[in-house]
């Protein structure tokens, strides 16, 4: 298929990892007065760096590709509480400045992400076409 490259699975993976990390801030912020809480925080870039970094050794024969692409597809994307930090006295450790300035800086990694596959898909298209439109 067109679509089934190395590029377009590493692609995919990073929008589900910042898609679940929009969500686990989302939760964050939603819980921020719940006493207790303890923030989740997402973490899939050095899952996709260890990806990249085995693909560079690979020789590239079809049958690697096809192994490539399904290893970048079944990587972990990690949401784990963050038990480390108890900021206030009831034991909830939200802070609520940090997770918006990560919310931000998410929001920001997603819209380029989305401009980054559609570029890819620009290209192709263009190829395709032959450079006609």
């Amino acid at each position: 298929m067109i679509g089934d490259s190395i590029t377009s699975a590493l692609y995919q993976k990073a929008l589900d990892g910042t898609w679940q990390r929009q969500k686990a801030i989302s939760n964050n912020i939603a819980n921020e007065e719940t006493p207790g809480y303890k923030a989740v925080k997402v973490s899939f870039e050095k899952e996709l760096d260890l990806q990249v970094k085995k693909l560079q050794s690979n020789s590239g024969t079809a049958a690697e590709q096809v192994q490539n692409i399904n290893s970048i597809k079944n990587s972990n994307i990690n949401a784990e509480a963050v038990t480390s930090t108890a900021a206030r006295a009831d034991e909830n450790n939200v802070d609520l400045d940090a997770e918006n300035v990560d919310m931000s800086k998410t929001t920001m990694q997603y819209y380029y992400l989305v401009r980054g596959i559609t570029d890819n898909y620009s290209r192709l298209k263009y190829a395709i076409s032959e450079g006609k439109r």
